[in-house]
């Protein structure tokens, strides 16, 4: 029995093309997977860019009315600066931020420059927090792959990102844009 079947494995009659064939199809199904693959890590790149360019947007709308309350004098940041003082945050404007953040995302869905991966179907903000001194945002999209994935039917995918910012005052004695101290 175990002398025919090394009979049979030391034929080497028969054809390589079904082989070849075989390994053709793997290696072009491969390639799909691996650029289908590609496209969602620089889009999900591409996501996060675009919510983290919202999240500073929304970030830097002043509340001036809370900004500029207070008793501020020539003397305030230099006894703030000997005593160790921590600055009082820099107060946001919520209901401007979620417009500022609306209008980026809807900026970096609709733009066609390099920035944005052109697979994007477009930026949806899902949660926007905002505190008053921060600002906290959820993005989501679907991208589109340039393959279909072999054996399925998928065609996109969904994708997700959170991004947070707040504002610092810079520690200092600035006269004139010149840091002093």
């Amino acid at each position: 029995m175990e002398v025919k079947w090394l009979l049979k494995l030391k034929n080497d009659q028969g054809s390589l093309s079904v082989v070849i064939i075989g390994l053709f199809v793997i290696t072009v199904a491969s390639l799909m997977v691996m650029t289908d693959i590609a496209t969602v890590m620089v889009a999900k790149r591409s996501l996060i860019q675009a919510t983290e360019a919202a999240a500073m947007r929304g970030v830097h709308t002043l509340d001036r009315a809370s900004y500029y309350r207070g008793k501020g004098t020539i003397a305030t940041t230099p006894l703030a600066l000997i005593n160790k003082r921590e600055h009082p945050a820099i107060p946001i404007d919520c209901n401007q931020a979620v417009v500022d953040v609306m209008l980026e995302l809807h900026n970096w869905s609709t733009d066609d420059s390099s920035m944005k991966r052109q697979e994007l179907q477009g930026i949806v903000l899902t949660d926007f927090i905002c505190d008053g001194t921060s600002v906290e945002i959820s993005t989501y999209t679907t991208v589109k792959f340039p393959f279909t994935v072999p054996f399925t039917s998928q065609s996109s995918a969904s994708l997700h990102a959170n991004a947070a910012s707040t504002n610092q005052v810079q520690e200092g004695f600035y006269m004139f844009g010149v840091r002093l101290h």
